[in-house]
């Protein structure tokens, strides 16, 4: 054997750990790349008096509001939920929900009822569910909330 091919037998093995290495690490970089899903909504939405549910493929976010505390049920555990108001001088005030019992349950106070009951100021109210990378995103238009 001359001195070339010695030299191609001993770094052979570390280019095929480094390739392999390398390889994994673009599939997961790929896996996690995240998507953007387009929440509608499934029927009418009762925020204040019921449900007011959104759907995008199998996810389905629940959204309700008890006396100020507004609540979003996920049918999947979710990373992050955050809700926006948009008043009618284009004003948006993000509320980021903290988790409640589990990562599918998130709550916080927020001012939907008193922007949309009280001063009739609410515009459209949006919504942002990030799961594992992928955005669900809504925007509600405040005609379509019921009272």
């Amino acid at each position: 054997m001359n001195k070339q091919i010695k030299l191609a037998l001993f770094i052979a093995p570390f280019l095929i750990v480094g390739g392999y290495i390398a390889s994994d690490q673009y599939v997961s970089y790929q896996a996690n790349k995240g998507q953007l899903f387009n929440l509608t909504l499934q029927d009418e939405c009762h925020l204040f008096t019921g449900d007011c549910i959104l759907k995008s493929g199998d996810m389905l976010i629940n959204i309700t509001d008890e006396k100020g505390a507004t609540k979003v049920n996920s049918s999947y555990p979710a990373d992050k939920v955050a809700l926006s108001l948009v008043s009618v001088e284009n004003k948006e005030t993000i509320y980021e929900l903290e988790k409640a019992e589990n990562f599918q349950y998130w709550q916080r106070d927020t001012a939907i009822r008193h922007a949309h009951l009280t001063e009739q100021s609410l515009k459209s109210l949006r919504v942002m569910v990030k799961i594992k990378g992928d955005l669900y995103l809504s925007e509600l238009d405040a005609s379509v909330i019921k009272k």
